[in-house]
């Protein structure tokens, strides 16, 4: 996952939660301001929200966020 930006570059991060019938599928993109597109970051499934949650929180946090937005998708 190299080349994404991180916090102290002016982005900012965004989780997304999705429920699936396997799972969870936590996701997360990085909006930079002054560009039209968002850099899109890895996605993983999990078995509970729970975990997806933590995932996106540390992904965040590996990138010096912390302060986050996350979006749960219906």
């Amino acid at each position: 996952m190299e080349g994404l930006l991180k916090r102290d570059e002016g982005a900012r991060f965004i989780g997304t939660i999705e429920r699936l019938a396997e799972g969870w599928r936590a996701s997360f993109r990085l909006r930079v301001p002054n560009e039209v597109f968002t850099h899109q970051g890895n996605t993983e499934v999990f078995a509970t929200e729970l975990q997806a949650t933590k995932w996106v929180h540390t992904q965040a946090t590996a990138r010096g966020f912390s302060s986050i937005e996350i979006r749960r998708q219906i």
